[in-house]
C-alpha cells in the first residue's frame, strides 16, 4: 500500500516539526511527506523530498484537505494526517498493510451519545473513505469538531471508526485554549454541528483509546 503521511502546522520548525518529518524519511524512507505551514511566522524551508505547502489556512481542517487532495492525486492509498507536534518512535508501514481499506482508524478514540469519532491528532483514513466521505467540512474554524462531524458523515455512509495502535506520540505543547478567542470559536464550531445533526458535543465525551 502507498502511505503518505500528511503534517500540518504553524511555527515549531526546529522545536518539532522538522524532527518529525526526517525521523519519518529516515524510518519509513518509502512513505510520502506533505507538510502544510498553515501560517508560519518565518515560513518553513524546503526539503529534499518532501512536499511543502505555504499557505495561510482559516482552519486545521482546510489545512488537511490541501494535503490530503495533494497525495491522493499523486497516487496514495492512505493518508496518515497529524499534528507537528508528534514523534515517530518506530515502524508503522506494516501496520497499515494488513488493514482493510474500509473504514477510519485512530489512536484517540472519543464516545460520546452513542456515536464514536476519532481525536483529530492523528488519523488514518484510505483512499476509498476519503471519495466516500469527502473533505473535512472547512468551515468547523481553527480546530474543534472538525473530526466529530466528519465520523458523523462517515457513520452516516456506513464507515466506522476504529481504534489503532500507531508508534506516535502527541506532546501537546500547542494547546487550542491559548489561541485568542478559542472558546468563541469552539461554541461556533458546536453550533455548527448541532445544526447539522441534531445534538449537542463536548457535554459528556469520554476518551476511550488514546
Amino acid at each position: 500500500m502507498n502511505t503518505a503521511v500528511v503534517i500540518v502546522g504553524i511555527d515549531m520548525w526546529e522545536q518539532y516539526t522538522s524532527l518529525l518529518v526526517h525521523s519519518i524519511r529516515a524510518i519509513e524512507p518509502s512513505v510520502g511527506v506533505y507538510v502544510v505551514d498553515a501560517g508560519s511566522s518565518t515560513p518553513y524551508p524546503e526539503v529534499e523530498g518532501v512536499n511543502i505547502i505555504h499557505q495561510k489556512t482559516r482552519s486545521y481542517a482546510e489545512a488537511i484537505n490541501l494535503a490530503a487532495n495533494k497525495a491522493f492525486e499523486d497516487g496514495a492509498d492512505w493518508i496518515l494526517s497529524m499534528n507537528n507536534d508528534v514523534s515517530c518512535l518506530g515502524k508503522f508501514s506494516h501496520i497499515i498493510d494488513m488493514l482493510k481499506p474500509d473504514s477510519i482508524y485512530a489512536r484517540q478514540i472519543i464516545e460520546e451519545n452513542n456515536f464514536t469519532w476519532f481525536g483529530n491528532w492523528i488519523v488514518l483514513i484510505p483512499r476509498e473513505v476519503w471519495e466516500k466521505v469527502g473533505q473535512f467540512d472547512p468551515d468547523y474554524l481553527v480546530c474543534g469538531f472538525e473530526d466529530a462531524d466528519y465520523s458523523m458523515r462517515a457513520i452516516n455512509l456506513g464507515v466506522h471508526t476504529k481504534a489503532i495502535e500507531l508508534p506516535f506520540i502527541h506532546h501537546w505543547v500547542s494547546p487550542r485554549w491559548a489561541i485568542p478567542g478559542y472558546p468563541e470559536t469552539r461554541e461556533q464550531n458546536i453550533q455548527r454541528f448541532t445544526a447539522k445533526y441534531g445534538w449537542r458535543p463536548g457535554m459528556n465525551l469520554q476518551v476511550t483509546h488514546d
